[in-house]
């Protein structure tokens, strides 16, 4: 009777499935040459009120300028910058530029600029004064880089011209400064050349010397990245997990991994993005929580099933999965033809500050899809093994716990002989013993499909059965 019971609970647990999980919007940058509401962290605007002339002119007309940095989606190697100017006020070689110290510039020398040289048809993007990891010119006239950095789009959107590009991170590396990280805010200033005269916002215009100082660029500190929205997380209980293949997956990348935010190539594989999966190979797969203080771990690419995801979380060991709200992104066309209609861009942040134990913990990108009957299922994410599998070991902080000791047996005492029975009736019967079963060795790591074999215990439960069922016949033959 007990082991019914404990199978119909088993079972119970196994289709016992939660409702579906809503989804948050999520404003993501397109590089389009369409500034959306909430697209940037950061406007600023230049216009007849807020800006000096270091050349005696006055300006007309106003303009906007945006800036951002998303590290709230981990892409925190790129700068977004995007330029809205009015067509009806617009000069061909109208400029705008962004002077910045990312923090190693001293005091008595020049700004980082970049310029961005707009004309009927194109815009031009200079570099000033500096040397940096995209262009090794430091002219302070400017140094094209237009076809060296990413994204740029130029666009004519109702009265005005939107200029949108993305930045990587290189432009801001000066003077082999390779440990500049961006922070939530940047020091930098807003000028511009409109119709021949120079404007700038902040507090000194210069006067001849374009230095830090002068220019007060210290002293200014603009907000460059929202606040990182974690996702609420969400327990599946008692659910059936299926290898990628088993659950119809289509296809899958895992383009990078992310330790506490930052990422994993920028410590092990020389900031190159890409690869995750084999990158973790070369680290055999294990991050010891000894070596550094870690609070979350994240998954990024992307994943497609023949049914479309409900959501997409995390399991540690063969505990029950955890769904992560906020963890589906902006999908691009590329995907959609890779991985099929359902397919989605993933960012799936393991929180594993509660692992504590000092024990090696496997923890694996988990999928919730939707079933045609209406029910969902869930499957890892795990295409291959070294190329396309969301999959990784922890060894937690912390001492694990103690060994138990082992029972040391004790000898078994000399058998006694048995009396002679009264009554032949009367006689015990021999129980036959139980022989001991070899222990099963242990291996280095889990399974990592998680699938565990339960074919030796049930062969041995049934000669057990098949042998107590004998026994009980020659009782009553």
């Amino acid at each position: 009777m007990k082991k019914i019971i404990v199978l119909a609970v088993a079972l119970a647990m196994i289709f016992s499935l939660s409702s579906l999980a809503g989804f948050a919007e999520v404003i993501f940058h397109q590089c389009d040459g369409i500034i959306a509401e909430g697209e940037y962290v950061t406007a600023l605007e230049i216009g007849p009120d807020n800006v000096k002339s270091w050349t005696g002119g006055t300006l007309a007309a106003s303009a906007t300028v945006y800036v951002d940095v998303p590290v709230d989606r981990l892409l925190d190697s790129t700068f977004y910058v995007g330029i809205v100017t009015p067509k009806a006020t617009f000069t061909d070689g109208d400029t705008y530029q962004l002077a910045f110290n990312p923090g190693n510039i001293p005091d008595d020398q020049p700004s980082l600029f970049i310029s961005f040289r707009l004309s009927a048809d194109k815009v031009t993007v200079l570099q000033h004064n500096w040397a940096t990891d995209i262009l090794d010119d430091n002219d302070p006239n400017g140094a094209d880089i237009t076809e060296l950095i990413q994204d740029a789009h130029y666009e004519t959107e109702g009265d005005n011209l939107v200029f949108e590009c993305r930045i990587q991170k290189d432009f801001f590396l000066i003077n082999e400064a390779e440990t500049f990280e961006f922070g939530k805010t940047i020091k930098m200033g807003l000028f511009a050349t409109i119709n021949g005269q120079g404007y700038t916002t902040l507090p000194k215009a210069p006067d001849g010397d374009w230095s830090v100082k002068a220019l007060g660029i210290n002293e200014n500190e603009v907000l460059i990245t929202r606040d990182v929205e974690k996702g609420e997380e969400s327990v599946e209980t008692g659910v059936e997990i299926l290898d990628f293949i088993d659950a119809d997956g289509q296809g899958m990348s895992f383009d990078t991994f992310f330790v506490n935010r930052v990422q994993l190539d920028n410590i092990v594989m020389n900031n190159m993005d890409g690869s995750a999966s084999a990158k973790l190979e070369d680290i055999d797969r294990t991050i010891d929580g000894h070596d550094d203080d870690y609070q979350n771990f994240t998954f990024r690419g992307w994943v497609g099933f023949l049914d479309p995801m409900i959501a997409v979380g995390y399991q540690i060991d063969e505990n029950d999965p955890v769904m992560v709200d906020n963890s589906f992104k902006p999908t691009e066309g590329p995907v959609k033809a890779a991985g099929g209609e359902n397919a989605q861009r993933i960012e799936i942040e393991v929180d594993v500050t509660g692992l504590q134990d000092g024990i090696e913990h496997e923890i694996r990108a988990v999928a919730k899809i939707q079933g045609e009957d209406g029910e969902p299922y869930f499957s890892y994410i795990n295409q291959d093994e070294v190329n396309a599998n969301m999959q990784f070991y922890y060894i937690a902080p912390g001492d694990p716990p103690p060994p138990t000791d082992t029972p040391v047996p004790t000898d078994t005492p000399a058998p006694t002989e048995t009396p002679e029975p009264a009554d032949e009736t009367d006689a015990p019967v021999d129980e036959p013993a139980d022989e001991p079963t070899d222990a099963p060795a242990e291996t280095d790591k889990p399974d990592k499909k998680g699938c565990g074999s339960i074919a030796a215990g049930s062969v041995a439960v049934l000669f057990a059965l098949a042998g107590t069922v004998m026994l009980i016949k020659r009782k009553e033959n």
